[in-house]
């Protein structure tokens, strides 16, 4: 009678997954009828003894992984200026980050798509070229209670007639305005973020009594 069935693999080998090309370390085996399962890097993953090579037994190619920690200081909808461009100002409507490597040197980049509030000229601009309204919470709850109440009004006096500038296009703008403010709400739960959404909604009753009656 033969003995029992051992596992390939014990933990702490250095095994290469050949479903990915990654090296990684065995933290636990698991059988399963005759099968052993195993787990690489605690990862929760399971896999088949098929599936995995001793690393001083492999000679095909290997993907060499790296984490890499990026702290984003500008969140989707949060309305900013950007260097070079005076007063105007802008809505963070995308973010991503492009990684460098080379043989000797890497870094990564952080680069912002924004949107100009009063014509929606859209630009894309490296991290260091942004800049916050505000310092500190409280101012910049004010200036975004101005932002609600003045932007609508300079995109409709600064665009003469011949653009092709319509009433609806300012609607438009503030429910976008509503619709972000709306999204901050329900993510972060900040009374503050409602109180700009019934802003908003004062002056969409402006905006609309305006033009029923032009």
């Amino acid at each position: 009678m033969s003995g029992a069935k051992r596992p390939k693999f014990s933990i702490g080998d250095i095994v290469v997954n050949t479903l990915y090309g990654t090296v990684g370390t065995i933290t636990n085996i698991q059988q399963i009828d005759d099968a052993f399962l195993y787990e690489i890097n605690h990862s929760r993953s399971l896999f088949m003894e098929h599936a995995l090579v001793l690393l001083s037994e492999f000679t095909g190619d290997l993907w060499i992984t790296q984490e890499i920690e990026v702290e984003l200081p500008f969140f989707l909808g949060e309305i900013v200026r950007v260097h070079d461009y005076g007063d105007d100002l802008f809505k963070v409507i995308g973010v991503r980050t492009e990684i460098y490597r080379y043989q000797e040197e890497g870094w990564e980049e952080i680069v912002y798509e924004l949107k100009r509030l009063i014509d929606g000229w859209e630009i894309e601009v490296n991290m260091e070229d942004v800049v916050p309204l505000a310092d500190d919470e409280e101012s910049s709850v004010i200036i975004l209670q101005d932002i609600v109440l003045s932007a609508p009004i300079k995109a409709y006096v600064l665009l003469s007639p011949s653009e092709e500038t319509t009433p609806s296009q300012s609607i438009d703008e503030l429910l976008d305005m509503y619709n972000d403010y709306k999204y901050l709400y329900e993510w972060f739960g900040d009374e503050q973020y409602k109180q700009m959404m019934e802003t908003v909604v004062k002056r969409l009753r402006i905006v609309a009594n305006y033009h029923n009656k032009n």
